[in-house]
């Protein structure tokens, strides 16, 4: 299927050696932050009893990162292990199809090749098609959901397609749903003011199948897993068991049990995770009674950070994100460094730490090294952002260096620096290394103190490794789709003359005419074209100025941005500081004109190369 001859040999030396392997239950929870775990936060307001047993039980990692600080883009890359952000995996494209092409290989798809029994619990958030999937799409279930777990790997399904935060709202078993979404719910969101309850605790009115109850979703997952292990450990165990449990909490609606109202000291919020603990334990309870313990390989984590804001941890005393800065959706630590846990009787050692750096996107190449194959060979170019950490687990005090990685397209982690770039939202081709700070983790976790005139040369070669990953990305056809989507949204909001009619989007700039045929692959060269004329031109533009300018430029910044002054009012300071003489005036200018003018003929040639909507 995904590799030709070799998946046969695989799975013969799979089921040879089934005996030998452990089963894997990875539990996956869904926007928890490193802080609300109190093995991690002994200063938490939320008990988390079961997670903490997991840590005495097992190896506990403390620079652990999802592979981005939003859900579709960690999931992918857990899956595959691939940066999102080298093929431009980012939530709005669940909304176009699936996400994980057929020809892409999963973990899913390596264990059965193993000789595992591949399931999958929980929410998806990876697409499926055709019938598009986004919160207002509307569902087509004339037809098999296509795209979804069962077509990447795993032999069954139960679960949502997303969190319970939009309709229509029902269960997928396999490729159907278990019943279609004809009903109507009004949602809770109307009673808000009157109850001047937190909006995260509320789901809106949509379609809803017929036995759906959004309060009962984790607990019904949850149930679901327990038949599954029990199952298992009643069959005849030739075959060893991949779990992927893919939790809803604590990611909105906060929907916690009345069994867990006021069970934490951090609201709502806190209650849910209470909820996500105790099915924590029920898992953990089921694998021991049923005798699977001993011989199961067990990793616990999230997904990103948590969506916890200033406001939150003023009012609760509780830092979701621990002693990180940042939120869900940030580059800073807080929204991608999570708790990791990994529990294997008789191989890991019990209570021990490890600040390895490691990324989920490691896990692939990790389970490969286990089975002792080579993911190079067994599927060459899959697999391409997994490093092993094997050694960890078996010797956690060992040395471990892994290369460095893009978390998010914000921030690029080379062992304790970081490179962060404070304008966001910014395409990857776009960021400069004027726009980057600099920070050593290892002495500053929370990213308070910009190392970087101290250490220009290091601030320099992680920004060149960055552009070199950007360099060398290979945007997925939905991710182009999403980009030129996102130019024309920047387009019109600066419109440009003519101006358009009231109403219109005005005219949009003439299709390559071989965009249709030569999309992706023409992209992919004007991607690198213009990553390399814009890092030229950057560096013609640094170079104007001597050192002693630059400092007095970049220290002019600071007050601004403190301020909140961006765009022309922050440039204006800092060229002010900068002292710039006539001729380095004109210079500058000549290359911003230059810059501005390139970065507007990319945006073009994204909408000339869109590929049409079918």
């Amino acid at each position: 299927m995904k590799t030709p001859a070799l998946l046969l040999t695989l799975m013969l030396g799979g089921a040879a050696h089934a005996a030998e392997k452990p089963n894997i239950v990875v539990i996956y929870a869904d926007d928890m932050g490193y802080g609300d775990c109190t093995v991690n936060n002994p200063e938490s307001k939320i008990p988390t009893p079961n997670i903490d047993r997991l840590a005495r039980e097992g190896l506990r990692f403390t620079d652990a990162h999802s592979p981005s600080a939003t859900c579709t883009a960690s999931r992918y890359g857990l899956l595959t292990g691939v940066n999102p952000a080298r093929t431009g995996v980012v939530n709005g494209l669940t909304g176009l199809g699936p996400v994980i092409d057929r020809d892409e290989v999963t973990i899913a798809d390596f264990l059965k090749d193993q000789g595992y029994i591949t399931r999958m619990v929980g929410k998806w958030h990876l697409g499926f098609g055709p019938h598009g999937d986004g919160p207002r799409k509307t569902f087509g279930f004339s037809k098999p959901l296509v795209g979804g777990p069962l077509d990447c790997g795993f032999d069954s399904f139960f679960g949502v397609r997303m969190s319970v935060s939009g309709p229509p709202y029902f269960y997928i078993r396999g490729r159907e749903p278990v019943a279609e979404p004809t009903e109507w719910t009004p949602g809770t969101k109307k009673d808000l003011k009157m109850n001047e309850k937190d909006a995260r605790t509320a789901y809106p009115p949509g379609e809803i199948a017929l036995g759906f109850v959004p309060e009962e979703c984790n607990a019904a997952c949850c149930e679901e897993v327990i038949k599954i292990i029990k199952a298992h450990a009643a069959s005849d165990g030739s075959r060893p068991l991949f779990l992927y449990y893919a939790m809803l909490e604590p990611h909105t609606p906060w929907l916690p049990g009345p069994e867990f109202l006021g069970k934490s000291q951090a609201g709502p919020y806190g209650d849910y995770i209470v909820q996500l603990d105790h099915e924590v334990g029920r898992v953990l309870q089921v694998l021991e009674e049923s005798g699977l313990a001993k011989d199961t390989l067990v990793v616990f984590s999230s997904d990103n950070g948590a969506m916890w804001r200033p406001q939150d941890i003023e009012q609760f005393g509780h830092r979701a994100n621990g002693v990180f800065s940042g939120t869900k959706g940030t580059a800073w630590e807080g929204g991608h460094r999570v708790p990791f846990i990994v529990r294997w009787p008789g191989k890991v050692p019990p209570s021990a730490v490890s600040g390895a750096v490691i990324n989920h996107t490691d896990l692939f190449a990790t389970l490969a090294d286990l089975s002792k194959v080579d993911l190079a060979k067994a599927y060459p170019g899959g697999a391409r952002d997994s490093y092993s950490f094997l050694s960890v687990l078996k010797q956690p005090v060992s040395e471990h260096h892994r290369p460095g990685m893009v978390v998010t397209e914000g921030s690029y982690r080379l062992g304790d620096w970081k490179l962060r770039f404070a304008r966001r939202g910014a395409h990857a081709v776009d960021r400069a290394i004027a726009d980057a700070v600099l920070h050593n983790l290892a002495g500053d976790p929370a990213e308070q103190k910009d190392l970087s005139d101290a250490n220009a040369e290091t601030r320099q070669r992680l920004f060149a490794e960055y552009q070199a990953f950007v360099a060398a990305r290979e945007l997925k056809p939905l991710a182009v789709q999403v980009e030129a989507r996102k130019g024309e949204k920047k387009g019109q909001n600066k419109p440009s003359s003519p101006q358009p009619k009231a109403g219109t989007k005005g005219p949009r700039p003439p299709k390559d005419p071989q965009a249709s045929e030569n999309g992706p692959a023409r992209t992919e060269t004007l991607t690198k074209d213009y990553a390399a004329t814009m890092a030229e031109l950057q560096k013609k533009l640094a170079g104007v100025l001597t050192d002693e300018q630059k400092q007095a430029r970049d220290a002019a910044r600071k007050k601004p941005l403190a301020e909140a002054k961006k765009g022309v009012a922050l440039r204006a300071a800092a060229d002010a500081a900068a002292g710039m003489t006539e001729e380095q005036t004109k210079q500058v200018q000549a290359l911003r004109q230059a810059i501005a003018k390139l970065a507007r003929e990319r945006r073009a040639e994204q909408q000339a190369t869109e590929p049409k909507k079918q």
